[in-house]
């Protein structure tokens, strides 16, 4: 699990949080109620006619104080800090299905004995599995490695050796890819089929006349400049449509330009 980030697989333990939180939350739910039954005590002024609710300073009850200053605040910083704690395990991103394929592989085929059986059972948990430094990877990048990069020929120019310490199982299905290689290689296919999608319509619509075949020409590769910047990025899916519609603008402007 060392040897790679992608394999750095843990629980959240998202019910076990949750009743924690819970259980905080109502710690101080009853200090509250607490704290609101003393206010309504010391606020009959038939009982206490010089009592003045208004200040801290010169609050009688010692029991309010003490909630206030010691209970509660204790309470609050505990249950605070490990909502915003818990925020953030929530929010990472989810594991990819094929990393836990992995881990599972490594555990069943390095040896049975590598970890305790029960020791592993974290990993059967899927929807409580996060990834502790997540590879954000597009769906481009995804394809190439679960297909392309996998092939024998291709396959010994991208992968690498993990950590020295670390037992490797010599299978196709355990690929160890080196980052820089394989972010090198994506970043020459994005940019070569960017560039095409940039070049490639100014060329065409050049010897096109016809105003339908140019407005066929102009779809064609609006939608593919749209699929493109969707599958081998990881913007939601906002920012593709907005850099399509300038995309869009572009060929338009170059049509009435050549028109003209």
């Amino acid at each position: 699990m060392a040897a790679d980030q992608e394999f750095f697989i843990v629980r959240r333990f998202g019910a076990l949080n949750t009743r924690v939180i819970l259980a905080l939350q109502d710690e101080i739910t009853q200090c509250e109620q607490k704290l609101d039954m003393i206010d309504i005590e010391y606020s009959r002024k038939a009982q206490h006619p010089s009592t003045n609710n208004g200040s801290f300073r010169f609050d009688p009850s010692d029991e309010r104080r003490s909630l206030i200053h010691d209970t509660l605040l204790d309470k609050l910083l505990k249950y605070n800090k490990f909502i915003n704690e818990y925020r953030n395990l929530v929010t990472r991103a989810a594991v990819d299905p094929a990393d836990i394929r992995k881990v599972k592989a490594w555990f069943n085929q390095l040896h049975p004995g590598a970890i305790e059986e029960i020791e592993q059972d974290f990993i059967t948990h899927k929807d409580d599995l996060i990834p502790i430094l997540p590879k954000v990877k597009s769906r481009f990048r995804n394809f190439l490695e679960s297909t392309l990069l996998r092939a024998p020929i291709i396959r010994r120019y991208f992968d690498r050796e993990p950590l020295d310490d670390i037992d490797i199982i010599d299978d196709i299905e355990m690929v160890w890819y080196s980052d820089t290689k394989v972010e090198r290689f994506y970043s020459i296919v994005v940019g070569v089929g960017g560039l095409s999608m940039l070049i490639g319509p100014l060329w065409i619509l050049v010897y096109v006349n016809e105003s339908t075949v140019q407005l066929g020409v102009i779809t064609s590769f609006i939608s593919l400049f749209f699929i493109l910047l969707t599958v081998a990025t990881v913007a939601n899916i906002y920012e593709p449509m907005a850099a399509t519609a300038a995309y869009a603008a572009v060929l338009m402007v170059f049509v009435q330009t050549g028109s003209s």
